[in-house]
């Protein structure tokens, strides 16, 4: 039995069609948005759920644990090069490359370089609808509500799901799963700013999509499949 590819051409004809049909649904219906955050706010009190120890330590644990094991990764490949050898089973030249080069440019340059500091988004907390004064626009609509470290898209929801990463360097017969969890995890970050007023439901949704994708092009690109 053929285990299914996670990393086939990530601008295939049906990924394409889904990613269409994600804008159209958040820019048609911004109910969708709208609704999802409406979920969490108190308008007896004009607040979102307070962020209490676990959302808090998602927050600030996240980000940093995620460049550590980066960082943990690097040297570990730094020493295994100074020691002489047998490599079988050691991070690649090839495998630090992706993970790095993954991270700077998913998380790092697209989403906090360009998409959060030009797209002008406001977060659900500062729009007219939840007590704030800016005005909703939906995804891919560049404005003028934010200044910068905007909505668009969610930094840490990028980096959580950035972990399928890690996923894709799972041996193929573990890959499914292991990509399963990559993406419950980051799905768990990005619901954690959902709730606290800080990002929409496609801030959430389009940072996996563009940090997923880049990833596999990056993973397709280095050959990184090994089996």
């Amino acid at each position: 039995m053929t285990t299914p590819s996670w990393d086939t051409h990530p601008l295939a004809g049906w990924r394409c069609r889904l990613f269409t049909a994600l804008v159209l649904v958040f820019v048609v219906v911004p109910q969708v948005d709208l609704g999802v955050s409406a979920l969490f706010y108190d308008a007896g009190t004009g607040l979102f759920v307070a962020e209490g120890p676990i959302l808090n330590a998602i927050r600030k644990g996240v980000p940093p644990l995620l460049y550590a094991a980066v960082v943990f990764v690097v040297l570990l490949w730094v020493g295994d090069r100074m020691v002489p050898g047998p490599r079988r089973g050691r991070p690649s030249g090839r495998q630090v490359l992706f993970l790095v080069g993954s991270l700077a440019l998913g998380p790092g340059l697209i989403v906090n370089g360009v998409l959060k500091e030009w797209w002008g988004r406001a977060r659900p907390s500062d729009i007219e609808a939840f007590g704030g004064a800016a005005i909703y626009t939906p995804p891919w609509m560049i404005a003028d509500q934010c200044a910068t470290n905007c909505s668009f898209v969610s930094g840490h929801a990028a980096i959580g799901f950035w972990v399928v990463a890690f996923a894709l360097l799972v041996p193929r017969r573990h890959r499914v799963p292991a990509m399963i969890a990559a993406l419950l995890f980051g799905a768990i970050v990005g619901g954690a700013r959902i709730v606290v007023g800080a990002h929409f439901l496609s801030d959430i949704v389009f940072a996996g999509v563009i940090v997923i994708a880049v990833t596999l092009w990056l993973h397709r690109t280095l050959i990184l499949d090994d089996g």
